[in-house]
């Protein structure tokens, strides 16, 4: 079955523009298959995605002295997160940019939400973490109910 791809205009090939996109991402199985989805649903280049990971605060605290060692540690947790998710989009033409923050994801996720103004959120049904609940996970149950901004939840 063929994917029909959102905003393009059958006559120009051209849609409304540039739509944002926010996808939340830890680098889970459940990430990677939003990402997956987004690349085979959105038209090539109709879409700007900012790739946001929310890391252990503790990877930012030290000393200013292992501030380089704490870099190298943070942008290797960052490309864990959002390596396999933005090779998928950029391959299929979405322009791509990451964006990290520090703290408790759900908060951190929705205070991004609220800054970037993204058109849509993307995220998993469940990430790295074996939440209790059954059908979606923590993260995406938050995010459904609190933001603002729609939420597309890949099951």
């Amino acid at each position: 079955m063929e994917s029909t791809a959102l905003l393009e205009d059958s006559a120009t090939g051209l849609g409304r523009g540039r739509l944002s996109i926010l996808l939340a991402t830890d680098g889970s199985e459940h990430a990677v298959k939003a990402a997956r989805h987004l690349a085979g649903t959105l038209a090539p280049r109709h879409a700007e995605v900012r790739l946001l990971t929310v890391l252990n605060i503790e990877l930012a605290m030290g000393e200013p002295i292992d501030a380089d060692a704490r870099q190298a540690r943070i942008d290797r947790e960052t490309e864990k997160a959002v390596g396999e998710t933005r090779r998928l989009l950029t391959e299929a033409g979405q322009s791509t940019w990451v964006g990290t923050r520090f703290g408790y994801p759900p908060d951190e996720i929705l205070a991004d939400i609220e800054f970037s103004k993204p058109d849509l959120v993307v995220v998993g049904r469940r990430g790295l973490s074996r939440p209790a609940s059954l059908l979606l996970g923590s993260v995406s149950d938050f995010l459904l109910r609190h933001s603002k901004t729609p939420v597309l939840v890949v099951p």
